[in-house]
């Protein structure tokens, strides 16, 4: 049981978080184990995954001859104490970006699992597919082109074993104004595309005695696949220590049109991807 839980990982975390220390640690170290440290961060894994684009980059908008707007679901990371998931969402463009706080995510299942497809919390799939918004939201950086935002959801999103949880820019509905046609679904998207950020393991895949979404997140029998990587125990809220934006922002992301990119590259001439002036404050805080 204790090398289910990795305990050597835990008790790491818990180390450089400050949550082992006695004062802090009533209950001692068994509850540490049994709830992964949840008091202490969060278990994350770094996503590279596919983009929400405007599914019209390349035609006139916003002041550009030929615009793009296109965003990626960059980190989760599982606050097992709040119930909740956290995620990373990047996104650049044109003056004119819209808010990334709306952003929405998709959860569907294989046809065969949706005759008993329960997504926790007494809620159940019986379309196929559920959209969950987020519960709170805060900017990392917040410019005229350029959104990195922090949003929490219900971590019902990340326990339906073999589900695949896609992610739409800018969300749905009338809070923004661009709904879902009635003839088509969430999985198509609005006027941005409905892009799969991650899929979680079959029943079949999950290792003796594993559970999600703990396993997910910290069980390392599981392997992830290419596109996955945990990255460890992370704070929380999500912070700008979480995730490096110049590393990982939208110059190393592939298949970016040069008639965007090129616009990005020098910074005393950019005029696509314009993030916030130097002297305005962050203001990042996690309500």
């Amino acid at each position: 049981h204790a090398r289910r839980r990795s305990p050597p990982a835990t008790i790491a975390a818990a180390q450089r978080s400050g949550s082992f220390l006695p004062g802090n640690l009533k209950r001692g170290w068994r509850a540490l184990l049994a709830s992964d440290n949840a008091a202490g961060g969060m278990w994350a894994v770094a996503v590279d995954g596919q983009s929400s684009r405007w599914k019209h980059s390349g035609r006139a908008m916003g002041g550009a001859a030929q615009a793009h707007y296109e965003a990626r679901l960059q980190l989760v990371a599982w606050n097992r104490a709040r119930r909740e998931v956290e995620v990373v969402v990047d996104a650049y463009g044109e003056r004119d970006l819209r808010p990334a706080d709306s952003t929405a995510l998709v959860v569907s299942v294989p046809a065969v699992a949706r005759r008993r497809a329960y997504l926790g919390h007494g809620q159940v799939l019986t379309t196929g597919y559920h959209i969950a918004r987020p519960k709170r939201h805060a900017y990392l950086e917040r410019g005229p082109g350029h959104h990195c935002c922090v949003l929490a959801f219900d971590d019902m999103v990340v326990r339906r074993a073999g589900a695949r949880v896609h992610f739409v820019y800018n969300g749905f509905g009338a809070h923004n104004g661009f709904a879902v046609p009635p003839s088509r679904t969430p999985l198509e998207g609005t006027d941005y595309e409905c892009a799969l950020a991650f899929s979680l393991p079959s029943a079949s895949e999950l290792p003796p005695g594993a559970k999600l979404p703990h396993a997910f997140f910290a069980d390392e029998r599981l392997h992830l696949g290419p596109r996955l990587e945990r990255v460890g125990f992370v704070s929380t809220p999500l912070g700008p220590d979480a995730y490096d934006a110049a590393a990982r922002g939208v110059t190393s992301w592939s298949n970016v049109p040069e008639y965007a990119l090129g616009r990005y590259r020098d910074p005393a001439r950019r005029t696509w991807g314009v993030g916030p002036r130097p002297e305005e404050p962050g203001g990042w805080a996690m309500p």
